[in-house]
């Protein structure tokens, strides 16, 4: 991800510091000159002149250090929001890249598998009926698994559910539709209480449990999985674990994981993501994400 634009901003930033300071210096050095030299009062009048002045002076400079904390605070916004952006377009490229990873290398696949199969089929079903038929229940199974793996892609383009039901509702349905799909036993926890979530909040654990929900389908050959969600002080824990074949995650580099795709989406509202694998015991992904979102550094 390009993070340039902020850190190209620091030099200018501090260059102007640096041009504001030796202008409070030299006002400061020409009121003194001015006072000292120029108007210099004289008699009783002369310490109430000093006092006058420096207080002309003294407003001046809190004149302008308003200004320049204002300039500041707005410059800074702007800053965030530039990150947040680049953050936001980073996340949609990843999911693009995610979904077209799954299509052509989940789907497209056993669609080809599938035809081929078939016409292996038609080809020699006159001169050998038993491995024309044999053929056939293989091009079925392929197309039986492409149909499993498009329910995985479009269950990651439906986040809608969480309108219509709920983040609770959307993620048990799409847990047991995956638990039919893969033949698991699975556990629900739910503690998020009737208060509404916001909606970015609900949408980015959606989807982390939909992310760890496939990669355990298609990674951690698991025979069980555990999603919990909690309501916790200030943020909402996710907390997503299968009984399955772990991995080292500092060994893990394929893309087909997704877990900077599950950290980046924490990571954008101020949470955090972390990922535990262990090949004894599974693996682990644990989210908290802040209720009140914030623009991550």
């Amino acid at each position: 991800m390009n993070t340039s634009k902020p850190h190209a901003a620091t030099p200018l930033r501090r260059a102007h510091d640096a041009a504001l300071a030796l202008t409070f210096v030299g006002m400061a050095a020409y009121e003194f000159v001015e006072l000292r030299f120029l108007e210099a009062p004289r008699g009783a009048m002369a310490p109430f002149a000093v006092v006058v002045h420096a207080l002309q002076v003294a407003v001046v400079l809190a004149a302008a250090y308003t200004v320049l904390r204002a300039w500041r605070e707005k410059t800074a916004h702007e800053e965030s929001l530039a990150r947040m952006v680049e953050k936001v377009v980073f996340a949609q490229e990843e999911e693009r890249r995610r979904i077209a990873y799954d299509l052509h290398d989940g789907v497209a696949p056993l669609i080809v598998s599938a035809r081929q199969h078939v016409e292996t089929s038609r080809d020699v079903s006159g001169a050998d009926p038993a491995r024309a038929a044999a053929e056939l229940t293989r091009g079925v199974e392929r197309l039986g698994q492409a149909i499993v793996e498009m329910r995985h892609v479009l269950r990651a383009l439906r986040p809608s559910t969480i309108d219509a039901d709920g983040l609770a509702a959307a993620v048990r349905r799409s847990l047991d539709e995956a638990a039919r799909d893969a033949g698991w036993t699975v556990r629900f926890a739910d503690s998020l209480g009737d208060e509404a979530l916001p909606a970015a909040v609900e949408t980015a654990a959606f989807r982390i449990v939909q992310e760890a929900i496939t990669n355990a389908a298609r990674h951690a050959r698991a025979t069980s999985l555990e999603v919990e969600l909690a309501r916790e002080a200030g943020s909402v824990r996710v907390v997503v674990r299968d009984r399955g074949v772990g991995f080292a995650v500092s060994a893990v580099t394929s893309r087909g994981l997704g877990l900077a795709s599950m950290q980046e989406r924490a990571r954008l509202l101020g949470g955090a993501c972390v990922v535990e694998g262990d090949p004894a015991t599974g693996t682990t992904i644990t989210a908290h994400l802040p209720l009140r979102a914030g623009v991550a550094p």
